[in-house]
């Protein structure tokens, strides 16, 4: 696989991962983690339309004060009324001849439909049961019923009182969904299940309930737009509070719907002679229930907090009449982007400069969320945002930091080719110097060393029998592992020679446990070749052995070679002697000098073998065959470098 395509791959899977982490938030529950679910989403949207004017959206239709409704009437049960001169008004629930005595003015100031957004599930004091029944029986009334869960765990409803229930001219749900605790709509039709109690029945919301009597007529409420609970979304409106006067002379806020023209307080409603209440309620719908805070019937909106449950209902009822609805996108179409946005994302980044791609990236999620909002403020079209836009932000940085690490190791990787005839050590001396250049003149100096080198016995022969690709594919495992051993012991790889590699123990620092280290590389390079071999023949590779050999004595160290190309290494005779010693060594042997054994000998196991002679020297040298190292001998454990462990 080639370096661009996985490059793309890792792009895609990282853009993959941050598609999966914005569609997880957003199927989560709605009730689970605040400010990252679905219905958070909605407030945002609300709030672009909050702020459509600074965004260059205009003024949205549906919030323009010309977009009155005078087919709704509004009488809520307020603080004024509280507050009235009325005693019978002072404490809530009021008594229920009070709802039959505005029915009936009601009916003779020639509203349409009285609804009801209280519950009457329960009989009163039974005069006045009576005087409540005669008007629900005057004016057509939708009572209003709140649903419950039956043992079974399906939907059930609380009826209202039997009398009121039949006289009535339709019951609608006053419940509405909180999921988040914010109200956002509700079902306008509520099936029950087939079995249990009211098994097989269609029931209305309070909304959908009124409306459809008021037009005299069942609307299509299948084809509505909805959720993908079927909830029906609630046009969320703003809030107004006035401030008014109590017939006791209090000051008291009152909530205001924006949404209609006409609005009653019920204390005005009660005592306003037919005449003046027929100015506001002829031909209307008239919706009635609690908006007082003391009272608690107040909900959140997507919009407004504390928003009176009574406008919630109203509103929807406005917007069954007026045919605004919200039109929310499929949850399976909000995922399409959620996937599809990041993974274009990291796929330009495989086609222009990183810092490009970034730019680009953010732009491109700004992009998406103004167009969003957009859609939302001039047409209802409710698309996915906050989570769509944090799976392409997550996918910038993802991929982003990717590539800016990969760069990084791209330019580190030609730093280390360029450096490889040095070791790391050196570099790092040179750049600790306080004059690096003057660390890279052509000098030397005299320095006791251990010097090492080992070598493939019959790898000749061997090579004969394997393919160019196998043997070097083999080397460089083998080279990889003996190199590790090496550094972690704080020595250096001064060069590979064919199959002979050569080390020094240690520069540019030297310490006096630079044989032992050496020994104790040897040692754990011949274990890691029986493991190694082991593993080559499971795989069905060709096994082989290595010699080695060291030394320790004075060398000369340095820079050697010309200005346009030096290598750090160590001449002289004891390096010549330890080249002699790995030529020495049969298969799996590590053969040491008397110089190195005597550093080491309170380490090693050992057997001594017949001297050897050397070139330049006129006796023999004595030799030492290392067997183990002794029990009880601490080891560096892995990662450790004793050369800068001392060095420090």
């Amino acid at each position: 696989m080639g370096s661009k395509t996985r490059s793309l791959l890792i792009a895609l899977a990282l853009g993959a991962i941050a598609a999966v982490i914005g569609s997880a938030l957003l199927l989560l529950p709605n009730d689970s983690i605040p400010l990252v679910h679905r219905v958070t989403d909605l407030q945002t949207h609300f709030a672009a339309v909050d702020n459509a004017q600074k965004l260059g959206f205009g003024t949205p239709w549906y919030d323009n004060s010309d977009n009155k409704t005078d087919k709704i009437v509004v009488i809520p049960i307020d603080e004024l009324s509280f507050g009235s001169k009325i005693s019978e008004l002072h404490q809530y629930p009021y008594p229920r001849r009070v709802y039959g005595t505005l029915l009936k003015k009601l009916k003779a100031a020639g509203a349409i439909v009285a609804i009801f957004d209280i519950d009457f599930i329960e009989p009163s004091n039974p005069v006045d049961d009576q005087l409540f029944l005669e008007g629900i029986k005057a004016m057509p009334t939708i009572l209003a019923f709140p649903l419950d869960t039956t043992t079974n765990g399906n939907i059930g409803i609380e009826l209202p009182y039997k009398p009121f229930y039949e006289a009535a001219k339709g019951i609608g749900s006053s419940t509405v969904d909180e999921p988040g605790n914010v109200m956002i709509g509700q079902p306008m039709e509520i099936k029950t299940a087939g079995t249990g109690r009211d098994a097989n029945q269609t029931y209305y919301a309070l909304a959908a309930a009124g409306v459809q009597y008021y037009l005299g007529k069942k609307l299509d409420l299948a084809s509505l737009p909805k959720d993908d609970d079927g909830r029906f979304l609630v046009l969320a409106p703003t809030r107004n509070v006035l401030q008014k006067t109590t017939d006791q002379g209090g000051v008291i806020e009152e909530h205001t719907p924006t949404f209609t023209s006409q609005f009653l307080s019920f204390s005005d409603a009660y005592s306003e002679p037919v005449k003046d209440l027929h100015d506001v309620v002829n031909g209307a719908m008239v919706y009635i229930g609690n908006t007082a805070q003391a009272q608690g019937d107040l909900v959140q909106t997507a919009r407004t907090p504390n928003y009176p449950g009574l406008f919630a209902n109203a509103r929807m009822a406005q917007q069954l009449l007026s045919g605004w609805y919200i039109k929310p996108a499929p949850t399976w179409f909000d995922l399409i982007l959620i996937f599809a946005l990041p993974l274009l994302i990291a796929l330009s980044f495989n086609f222009l400069k990183t810092t490009l791609a970034i730019a680009i990236s953010l732009l491109g999620t700004v992009v998406y969320a103004y167009a969003n909002f957009a859609l939302f403020v001039k047409a209802l079209v409710w698309v996915d945002a906050i989570h769509v836009g944090l799976a392409m932000i997550l996918a910038t940085l993802f991929v982003g930091l990717y590539r800016v690490l990969v760069e990084a190791a791209q330019r580190r990787m030609v730093t280390n080719l360029f450096g490889m005839h040095v070791s790391p050590a050196i570099v790092n001396d040179i750049l600790s110097a306080d004059d690096p250049r003057s660390e890279l003149a052509l000098k030397g100096k005299k320095v006791k060393a251990t010097i090492f080198y080992s070598d493939i016995r019959g790898f000749t022969a061997m090579s004969e029998t394997m393919t160019p690709e196998a043997i070097y594919a083999q080397l460089n495992e083998y080279f990889e592992e003996m190199c590790a051993i090496i550094f972690q012991y704080g020595g250096y790889v001064d060069k590979f020679i064919g199959d002979c590699v050569m080390a020094v123990f240690s520069a540019p620092y030297q310490t006096p446990d630079d044989a032992k280290n050496a020994v104790l590389a040897a040692v754990a390079q011949q274990k890691k070749i029986k493991e190694l071999s082991e593993k080559w023949k499971a795989e069905g590779k060709r096994e082989f052995t290595v010699g080695m050999g060291i030394n320790t004595g004075d060398v000369v160290m340095g820079n050697l070679g010309a200005t346009s190309r030096m290598n750090y290494t160590v001449i002289g005779d004891n390096v010549n002697l330890a080249a002699r010693l790995y030529n020495v060594a049969k298969a799996g042997e590590i053969i040491i000098s008397d110089y190195s054994y005597q550093e080491v000998k309170d380490l090693v196991v050992a057997e001594e073998r017949e001297p050897v002679m050397v070139k330049g020297k006129k006796d023999p040298i004595s030799i030492y065959n290392i067997i183990d190292i002794k029990e009880g001998v601490l080891l560096p454990t892995d990662g450790a470098h004793p050369v800068a462990a001392h060095h420090a």
